[in-house]
Order: C-alpha cells, then structure tokens, then sequence
C-alpha cells in the first residue's frame, strides 16, 4: 500500500514539474506586465497544489525543477534572469511551507500563495541589487509587492479551484502538509 502511495506522489510530481516548467516558459512568452519584470505566477500553482496534495518536500522539488527546466527551455539557464527566478521560486516555496504551517491562516491557499509571491519578490530584488550592485532597486520593491499581492490572490483562486477539480487519487487529505 505505501509503495502504492509512493508511486502515485512520484507520478504527481512528475505531472506538476511538466505543467509548472510549461507555465514558466509561457509566460515568458507573455507580453510583459505594465511593469518590467513582473508575471502573473501561474507555475507556483503547481508548487501550491504540490505543497497541498503531495507536502513540503516536493513543493520545494516542484521549484527547484521548473527553475532548472524553464531556464533551460527558455535559454537562460545560469544568467541573471535565471538566478533572480531560481532564487524567488526557491524562496517562494520554502515562505509558503513555513506558511502552511500557521495556525488557521495556513490552511487558506491564497493567504499562503500571497505569502509566497511577495517572498519571491523580495528574492527577486536581492538577486537584482547583487547583480547590478545598485541600491536604487529598492525603489522597485513597493511596486513589485503590490502586484505580488494581487497575483498572489490569483495564484491562490487558481489552486482553490483546482484542487476541487482533482481526481479523489491525488486531492486526498489535500490540506494536510505530511512532511
């Protein structure tokens, strides 16, 4: 029964690297926001629905992968871009683990979906201060954190809505972290 179990979670996450890693190329693809830089979000769905459905561990997994396979699909792997979304998707899924772990507020997929989208701007914007080794980036984080509020929202209907859609296999004890 557990090797079962195992099979599936392996199967899962197999499934939820491929659709974050399409996502991420996407929406690179996707005219940009009003503002430079920013993205909806849509490949940390599958990070939150890992972290709801599967636990911690392969949330974390879900990120490092999509990081790795968008850099390379969308040829910048080990340059700046790479580094600023490498760094904010692993941010981003380590924030919403310690999140999911709050009493009461970490059962609600979009308060832990805005948590890890002003993470990963905040990451995003250390990478970049590092980068250009300029302070006046700071300047670009009130901005950033705004929109990563509202894409956090987003982020977080999408998963809330999912996970009401997934076959019983994949969606049990789906508000349960198990590791």
């Amino acid at each position: 029964m557990a090797r079962n179990k195992n099979l599936r979670n392996q199967i899962a996450i197999a499934v939820l690297i491929g659709i974050a890693s399409v996502l991420h190329v996407v929406e690179g693809l996707v005219p940009p926001m009003p503002v430079p830089g920013a993205k909806l979000g849509l490949a940390n769905a599958a990070t939150l629905i890992g972290l709801r459905t599967i636990g911690f561990g392969a949330a974390v997994g879900i990120s490092l992968a999509r990081s790795l396979l968008g850099g390379l699909f969308g040829g910048s792997l080990l340059g700046p871009a790479f580094l600023m979304s490498f760094t904010g998707a692993v941010a981003s899924a380590l924030s919403m683990g310690i999140a999911s772990k709050l009493k009461k507020l970490g059962s609600n997929n979009i308060f832990v979906s805005v948590i890890g989208a002003i993470t990963h701007s905040i990451a995003q914007i250390i990478v970049a201060a590092n980068i250009i080794n300029h302070s006046g980036i700071w300047f670009y984080l009130p901005i950033l954190l705004g929109l990563s509020m509202l894409t956090g929202v987003f982020v977080g209907l999408v998963c809330e809505k999912v996970l009401t859609l997934l076959p019983g296999a994949l969606s049990a004890d789906s508000n349960n972290c198990r590791d």
